[in-house]
């Protein structure tokens, strides 16, 4: 019986511990990261001229 007691008493206190963090990491906006990084502007695209890749048309007629 006294094993069921340790047990259920690590149990609550592991639930109130990760609770606890759980709290100061929504007070600090951790878990906003994800959003704030959609709303940053893309990095813009290399350009490239479109003339250097294509090889000359050739009419088969």
């Amino acid at each position: 019986m006294d094993v069921l007691k340790v047990t259920v008493f690590v149990s609550l206190l592991l639930a109130i511990c990760g609770l606890v963090l759980f709290v100061s990491r929504v007070k600090q906006g951790d878990l906003e990261h994800s959003d704030r990084l959609s709303l940053l502007p893309l990095e813009e695209d290399e350009q490239t001229d479109s003339d250097d890749n294509c090889e000359p048309e050739t009419n088969g007629s």
